[in-house]
């Protein structure tokens, strides 16, 4: 051993440039934001959500927001474990197909869907959707609202898409 103000500077730990975990003997954790966001807005840009087809489509447009945390951590080198806690918009854009020949901008809805709590430590239920609705006539934005927050609550595509996303990010 050593007496103090002797030794060798191999045996000080620094910081490492690249930003890798020189204690990562027993865990390590990477940021997956990145990876979240594309897969969230692969999986969901252009999901038709659950509305019944005699009525109309919504689908989903645009991912307009996108913030919070995601990370895969690895203990041990063995078990991983993906924890996240988002939240994100999404725009859908939907239109009432009542007669082939009575179709006007009117009938053309526009909304979003702010995903507020969207985390690994809750289950499905708590999930919390808030639908909003733009342009449109007040009958069409109503029956569309109606029916995609109807959606959502009976677990609809959405849902089974998020679903994916958790399983995707566990194996990452």
């Amino acid at each position: 051993m050593a007496k103090f103000g002797e030794g060798d500077p191999r045996w000080i730990v620094t910081e490492r440039q690249d930003g890798t975990n020189i204690n990562g003997w027993h865990w390590e954790e990477r940021n997956m934001m990145k990876w979240a966001k594309e897969k969230l807005e692969t999986l969901l840009i252009g999901s038709d959500l659950a509305v019944p087809v005699a009525e109309g489509r919504a689908t989903i447009v645009e991912m307009t927001k996108f913030e919070g945390d995601a990370s895969v951590s690895t203990r041990k080198g063995g078990k991983k474990f993906g924890c996240f806690d988002l939240s994100f918009t999404l725009r859908w854009e939907a239109r009432r197909e009542t007669r082939a020949d009575d179709l006007d901008d009117d009938d053309a809805v526009k909304g979003e869907i702010k995903v507020k709590e969207f985390c690994s430590t809750n289950d499905e239920d708590e999930y919390t959707f808030e639908v909003t609705t733009k342009d449109g006539s007040a009958e069409a934005k109503e029956l569309f609202k109606s029916r995609v927050e109807t959606s959502l609550k009976e677990r609809g595509i959405l849902l089974a898409k998020l679903r994916q996303f958790c399983d995707e990010l566990k194996a990452q």
